[in-house]
């Protein structure tokens, strides 16, 4: 199976060590699967690498400014505008090294005629849109075309090539299926039609990738009898949640806090939860891959406007705040919510990664 990464998704990680990542890198690396990149994604995740670097750059210095005037202060930041560079540089270096550790083939611009991506954009040919962007999509889409197989009937493996990526509009069609237009293009060129496209790279996983990861069998079940006497799993969920997840903003919040006007934030949570230990496979050697779900009691804050409020029985809240301001109040919630963590365990039992996958089925 080729599988091809978007630009997206390398952004939504830049360096690549969540544990989907993790489990994307290891099967290309044990060649279960086939890795591309292409060079345009590498370069446009770069470009946007350094965009962000150069933003906080340029805020710590506004705010330092601010500092500064305020306190009579005459500090300055650590960084400079050349240590930017630099990092950037480093980062396209750092990155390139990990897909060639990792087997990852890097796929060059490709070649194709400028007439023939100009007559595309000016019928509106996916993935080109209505007003005639997408030539980068477009260099993506000839790079793909580039390692699709020929059109095989009897081909076994199914399917041939999956693209992930969340710009997905630009080349789907119906559900995860490619858009016609694309499926024309490869009838056209005798090109397997066989090709599948995943918004999120933690729902390519648990769908595709992680079939081919051995099953820990004794190792789960050590897990659920708590042989490791010094080991806790559940220690490291804690410590991940009071340190990363209070404060967070629920983006899935209708169902819970219907009145809310924006997303409720975490305040508190209960730490008297039971964990279930839904899978465990083997990553490599000596790592571990563990999917657990638990239902978690936790307590949510939000703003909610204050016609509603006055309109509205008030059972799914308590005030703290009526006052906030002319508009709103501030309330509190206690809610459910299941919850599906996924870490990544040494032979050392050490806590290499950790991060939620969903809350209430609804991908993170």
């Amino acid at each position: 199976m080729k599988v091809i990464i978007d630009s997206n998704i390398l952004i939504a990680d830049f360096l690549m060590k969540s544990p989907n990542f993790a489990v994307l890198l290891e099967s290309s690396k044990s060649e279960k699967i086939e890795l591309f990149i292409p060079k345009v994604v590498i370069d446009e995740v770069a470009n946007k690498y350094e965009q962000n670097l150069t933003k906080i750059y340029t805020d710590l210095v506004s705010e330092l400014k601010k500092y500064n005037k305020l306190s009579e202060s005459s500090l300055t930041i650590p960084v400079s505008v050349k240590d930017v560079k630099e990092q950037a540089t480093l980062y396209t270096e750092k990155i390139e090294k990990k897909f060639n550790d990792n087997l990852v083939a890097i796929l060059d611009y490709p070649k194709v005629e400028h007439s023939i991506i100009a007559k595309k954009a000016m019928l509106n040919k996916k993935p080109f849109n209505s007003n005639e962007k997408g030539y980068r999509d477009n260099l993506i889409w000839e790079n793909i075309k580039s390692i699709i197989s020929e059109d095989n009937p009897d081909a076994v493996s199914s399917p041939d090539l999956v693209f992930i990526s969340g710009n997905h509009k630009d080349f789907a069609g119906k559900e995860n299926e490619l858009h016609d237009d694309l499926l024309d293009e490869l009838s056209k060129e005798n090109k397997s039609k066989d090709v599948i496209i995943y918004q999120i790279l933690g729902e390519f996983n648990e769908k595709i990738a992680k079939i081919y990861l051995a099953e820990a069998s004794k190792f789960k079940e050590k897990l659920e009898n708590k042989v490791f006497w010094d080991f806790d799993l559940k220690n490291f969920i804690d410590d991940f949640l009071f340190n990363d997840f209070i404060g967070d903003d629920l983006h899935n919040y209708r169902q819970h806090t219907p009145y809310a006007n924006d997303e409720p934030t975490v305040s508190q949570i209960n730490d008297e939860y039971e964990l279930k230990v839904t899978s465990v496979k083997q990553l490599s050697s000596n790592e571990f891959l563990i999917d657990v779900e638990f239902e978690l009691e936790t307590t949510v804050t939000y703003f909610v406007d204050k016609h509603d409020y006055w309109i509205s029985e008030n059972d799914d809240y308590s005030v703290i705040d009526l006052e906030w301001n002319d508009h709103v109040i501030l309330v509190e919630s206690d809610i459910i919510l299941p919850i599906s963590i996924t870490l990544i365990i040494t032979s050392a039992l050490e806590c290499k990664s950790i991060e939620i996958n969903k809350i209430d089925d609804e991908y993170e």
